[in-house]
């Protein structure tokens, strides 16, 4: 039986598919490879714990969201009126991996560094996955 989950960040995690490094440097390419190191980030740290497998990711814009939606999933009061989140959604075989209400990911997760000012329309500074605090990025469902 395979479980799914999903992850909800702030943090550009697009999967570019971009691995090597290549002599033409060009700022399109350095933001492609920078996106997928994110990417391979959060998906290396779910592996600590477990397989992970079918892997995609969505991007969903949000407009003028009242701050009481902000706070369902980042508790961030100074988000501004336009958000960019991305969507990993993964399959794993075993319930309950991640501990309770997925403490053990949160936890794993907690300021793991990322490449920040790619295409984020939050800030991420500090430049990283953040699960705590007003400042967090990062909601797993």
């Amino acid at each position: 039986m395979n479980y799914i989950y999903n992850i909800y960040t702030t943090v550009d995690i697009t999967p570019t598919g971009i691995n090597g490094t290549n002599k033409n440097n060009s700022n399109d390419y350095i933001v492609k490879r920078n996106q997928q190191r994110n990417f391979d980030t959060l998906c290396q740290v779910i592996s600590l714990r477990s397989n992970i497998h079918n892997t995609s990711v969505l991007t969903y814009q949000y407009y003028n969201v009242p701050e009481s939606d902000y706070n369902i999933v980042f508790p961030n009061p100074n988000l501004p009126d336009y958000i960019t989140v991305w969507q990993l959604e993964f399959y794993c075989d075993r319930q309950m991996v991640f501990g309770e209400n997925h403490e053990a990911l949160y936890n794993d997760l907690h300021m793991v560094p990322v490449v920040p000012a790619l295409t984020e329309t939050v800030p991420q500074y500090p430049p990283y996955f953040l699960s705590y605090g007003q400042l967090s990025n990062i909601f797993i469902k």
